[in-house]
């Protein structure tokens, strides 16, 4: 297809005119077989049609998915803003992400309609969380994980707490859970932290913010038990022992959160069970897992979300969005049709902020992602697209409707 035809398109489209299947087949096509910088350029100079359309078309998923992945997969160096920011108001009437949100803003009320001056932005302004936690040993003393010098933070027994040079909290020594009582430690990180754990049976878990996990010092040889709350994403040790009647058995692995418990083997899944939300999620990216409340359970498999609501008594499973999930383990939000509520309590843990409405909070959804590295101002200033604004108090932001 040539190019003007292609930009042809591109403007009818914008313009809020509907296009026919084997329009919408041709450039589809088109935007497929784009060499990377080609497809740059269509978006940095379809932008400025973008700014000027006058209203906003049906969305139209396919294409959505498309340029998602072809956005995605232009990021091969690290950037300030993450995925399709840059390229946020072509991208959103292109397929159509207008009606979910993130709305382009007219360039001439720009200045008037922005709600966060630049002063009050400077003199407010708010770090991104990073790498913090607290450790309380058995006996109850406690070590700021931020602030301890790498190597050997605590001894509990035969076992050493080892502060890595990467950040991460491992466990180290003789398995001793046979010898008597079990020792258990507790870690948390605050609003504005997270970080990384290696149990001592060598598996993995990232704790998002606002988030705690008490562990044993060692495990049991015919169990292992954690509790969680708050969000973690976990990568257990498949891990053997002896049986009663000779052979091998492998050891299951427990997280317990709320009144729900996960059983596991070994395998990757992800735990999300805030005290402020109305749902606990798991969602499972590899093996497979058993959720259990009472007696009702469930097993997903990759790919697959359990949801346990509020006061239910069974479990919902749906596909999930992996990506969406993972996105906070991977350094930036993700938001797909959420709502400002959600947008702002993830904002919230992140800042360590405390979130504010004025009149009743907009019905608008939400779709894009942003690095967490960003300061505030800047992610407030990305949600301000859409006509949401903001008052900034010290650390308290209030939602303007």
């Amino acid at each position: 297809m040539e190019q003007e035809q292609i930009s042809a398109l591109l403007e009818k489209f914008a313009g809020g005119n509907t296009l026919t299947e084997q329009e919408q087949q041709a450039l589809s096509q088109y935007l497929s077989s784009l060499p990377d910088e080609q497809y740059r350029a269509l978006m940095d100079g379809y932008e400025q049609v973008v700014l000027q359309a006058p209203v906003a078309p049906e969305p139209d998923r396919q294409l959505l998915a498309q340029v998602r992945e072809r956005i995605a997969a232009l990021e091969t160096e690290p950037q300030p803003v993450v995925r399709w920011w840059r390229y946020a108001a072509a991208a959103a009437v292109l397929v159509g992400v207008l009606s979910a949100g993130w709305y382009f803003l007219d360039q001439r009320n720009k200045a008037a309609d922005t709600a966060i001056e630049a002063d009050q932005l400077a003199r407010h302004d708010i770090a991104p969380g990073g790498n913090k936690a607290v450790l309380t040993l058995a006996n109850g003393h406690t070590i700021v994980l931020d602030d301890a010098e790498n190597g050997t933070i605590g001894q509990q027994g035969a076992v050493k707490v080892i502060k890595l040079n990467n950040g991460q909290l491992a466990y180290a020594g003789e398995d001793a859970a046979a010898a008597g009582k079990i020792l258990y430690n507790t870690i948390v990180t605050p609003r504005g932290g997270q970080y990384q754990v290696v149990l001592p049976d060598g598996s993995k878990v990232w704790l998002n913010a606002a988030s705690s996990l008490r562990f044993p010092v060692t495990f049991r040889n015919d169990s292992r038990e954690v509790e969680l709350n708050g969000e973690a994403y976990f990568e257990i040790a498949s891990i053997t022992a002896p049986s009663k009647g000779g052979g091998t058995h492998k050891r299951p692995f427990r997280v317990k959160t709320g009144d729900m418990a996960v059983d596991v083997l070994g395998t990757h899944f992800n735990i999300a069970g805030y005290s402020d939300e109305q749902t606990i999620k798991t969602t499972l990216t590899e093996g497979s897992v058993k959720l259990v409340k009472g007696n009702a359970n469930t097993v997903i498999r990759p790919g697959d979300q359990g949801i346990l609501s509020n006061n239910a008594q069974a479990f919902t499973v749906v596909p999930a969005n992996v990506e969406e999930v993972l996105a906070w383990k991977n350094g930036y939000f993700f938001f797909d049709k959420a709502d400002i509520q959600t947008v702002m309590r993830q904002v919230a843990r992140w800042y360590d902020v405390e979130v504010a409405y004025e009149g009743t909070p907009t019905a608008r959804e939400f779709v894009g992602t942003i690095s967490r590295q960003e300061k505030l101002s800047k992610v407030l200033r990305l949600l301000e697209l859409s006509h949401v604004h903001f008052r900034v108090e010290g650390r308290k932001i209030i939602v303007v409707s």
